[in-house]
């Protein structure tokens, strides 16, 4: 138990860093296309915030992936690279692979450690149809806001796609 509030805690605080840092990044920084990749970043780390809260708000994270993930970040990130003729440039620095390294080491080590405590069980089958009376009949507001957002996405790729 104690093991398990640890990393919990752990994942919250680094988690809470890289949204805050993805948060000022977008902020400061001048580059749209930048700026973008870090939004993904910041919807990532919101995502597992949420999920962190309690196990019952895991849908909601994924809701929260498929929206703004999935859909808003991979559509500015495209819209702004086929529409603008925005150059990304590329910066090369010393110190940037080793700590991408060391964080992806962290969060391997905080990924298995709190997998171990997991006792596996024999999962059965999925019904469909029970899956979505469930979203309806209780998960019915993160629904309509992940259709309208969804939308809203598709109406902007419309009229960019237009273009007259």
């Amino acid at each position: 138990m104690l093991q398990s509030l640890n990393i919990c805690i752990i994942l919250f605080l680094f988690f809470s860093i890289i949204s805050i840092s993805s948060a000022l990044f977008i902020v400061n920084s001048k580059n749209l296309f930048y700026s973008a990749i870090s939004l993904a970043f910041l919807g990532i780390s919101i995502a597992v915030l949420i999920a962190l809260i309690s196990f019952q708000y895991s849908l909601y994270s994924v809701f929260h992936l498929l929206l703004y993930v999935g859909a808003t970040v991979v559509f500015l990130s495209i819209s702004l690279v086929m529409f603008k003729g925005l150059e990304v440039k590329q910066v090369n620095t010393q110190w940037a692979p080793i700590i991408a390294g060391v964080s992806a080491l962290l969060i391997f080590i905080a990924v298995v450690l709190s997998l171990s405590g997991i006792k596996l069980t024999q999962v059965g089958e999925i019904n469909l149809q029970a899956l979505s009376t469930t979203i309806l009949e209780k998960y019915w507001f993160p629904a309509i806001i992940l259709v309208v957002g969804l939308l809203t996405t598709l109406i902007e790729a419309i009229t960019l796609a237009r273009r007259d």
